[in-house]
């Protein structure tokens, strides 16, 4: 799950009307709390459009982590949201920042059962709130608070979305990321809160091209576990 830095600098992309889209791949090499070894390579595609009521965003993850060799794909993960602003708040100094969100979030797994290959959904989710940017000197702050309807849910949640984008170095480091907080079925009839963040540095090789990790940070994500897990990466990055 990425959002990165596409929903904080937006505001900046706005003004500018600038399409981006970037590529990354990851390695994976953190350990879950259970002893399980990930070590498997993850990609990601993501895309921005700005238009003149908005914007649209698409990005895309998917885990190489079958059971063959050489290891092909085991999960694929999509978000898709469109934002909107508000034509009559756009001279206001504060509210101008204050846009409508939309999203829709799904995916499937696949994964060995005795001799045969089968799959799972990954409990599509329909999203809707507010959205509101910050920028303060070189910092960029964006924020969502919405209504989250997911599939299997058997009553309505809520999701914070905090995302940060900060340059050093006239742009030859970049440091990104976003948190997620939300509340979700246990299972057992009541709601557990579930957190999970993606941290991510930067350093650009060249205008385009940049080397850096990712922090994959959660606590009740991870199916079967309570604990906070923490698994790092290496990525490499092409900007489009």
């Amino acid at each position: 799950m990425m959002k990165h830095s596409f929903f904080s600098i937006m505001l900046a992309f706005l003004s500018a009307n600038i399409y981006s889209q970037n590529i990354q791949l990851h390695y994976d090499f953190g350990k879950q709390s259970d002893g399980l070894k990930r070590q498997f390579l993850v990609g990601t595609f993501e895309i921005f459009k700005p238009d003149s009521s908005g914007y649209t965003f698409f990005f895309t993850d998917m885990e190489f982590n079958s059971e063959d060799r050489p290891r092909g794909a085991s999960l694929a993960y999509f978000e898709i949201s469109r934002t909107f602003t508000f034509p009559f708040f756009k001279n206001h100094n504060i509210l101008k920042n204050l846009m409508l969100h939309a999203e829709y979030n799904d995916g499937l797994a696949i994964f060995p059962l005795d001799t045969l290959i089968t799959g799972t959904n990954l409990a599509a989710a329909w999203l809707g709130g507010i959205e509101y940017g910050i920028v303060k000197g070189g910092l960029s702050l964006n924020a969502m608070l919405m209504y989250k309807y997911t599939r299997i849910s058997k009553a309505p949640d809520a999701q914070f979305t905090l995302s940060w984008y900060y340059p050093l170095m006239e742009g030859k480091i970049t440091l990104t990321g976003y948190f997620d907080l939300w509340s979700q079925d246990n299972g057992e009839g009541k709601k557990i809160p579930v957190f999970y963040s993606e941290p991510q540095v930067w350093f650009y090789m060249t205008k385009k091209l940049a080397v850096g990790s990712e922090f994959k940070i959660s606590k009740n994500f991870i199916p079967g576990s309570s604990r906070i897990e923490v698994f790092p990466t290496l990525g490499l990055r092409c900007d489009l």
